[in-house]
């Protein structure tokens, strides 16, 4: 279980990578249909390690209907450094998509992470880890939504991660 104090509002306040990490991971928990990230490339912090790769796949496997979908600004690093999420997504090519952001929109210095309708995390500057999370939010998370499905219209697939079969 993650240790963190919501205020009264219920908004989680995190200022390391560690707490950053364990809060991203619970929203991961706690998906049911949708798991949406924004960021200049796929966290490792947030998404390379086994804790958070094990819940992701297994959220992936849970119902028909659940999806991943993210959307960085560039990927090579991440493949450079054989970051553990691409070949899940790479296996569950029908449930994990990965985007390359637009022009327009690779000048976001922001990341965030979106889950179903009630849930995200948002890190003003992708390149700090502190922010805010909610783990209850439906209106913070809906105008989150719109900006990600902006972000999404305007993205491309990424052929970097896609699987070759050869």
């Amino acid at each position: 279980m993650v240790e963190h104090t919501p205020t009264d509002e219920g908004i989680i306040f995190f200022d390391s990578r560690d707490h950053a990490a364990q809060v991203a991971l619970e929203l991961i928990k706690q998906a049911r249909q949708e798991i949406c990230f924004f960021g200049p490339l796929i966290d490792p912090v947030l998404f390379d390690n086994e804790p958070a790769i094990e819940q992701l796949s297994e959220f992936s496997r849970r119902s028909p209907r659940s999806k991943i979908r993210f959307v960085v600004c560039d990927t090579r690093k991440n493949i450079a450094q054989s970051h553990r999420f691409i070949p899940l997504a790479q296996r569950l090519t029908s449930k994990i998509d990965i985007h390359i952001a637009s022009k327009k929109h690779q000048k976001l210095r922001s990341m965030f992470m979106l889950v179903d309708n009630s849930a995200y995390l948002f890190c003003p500057n992708a390149e700090r880890y502190y922010g805010r999370a909610e783990l209850a939010a439906p209106a913070e998370v809906r105008d989150r939504q719109q900006q990600f499905d902006e972000i999404w219209s305007h993205s491309k697939q990424d052929i970097n991660t896609r699987r070759l079969n050869l």
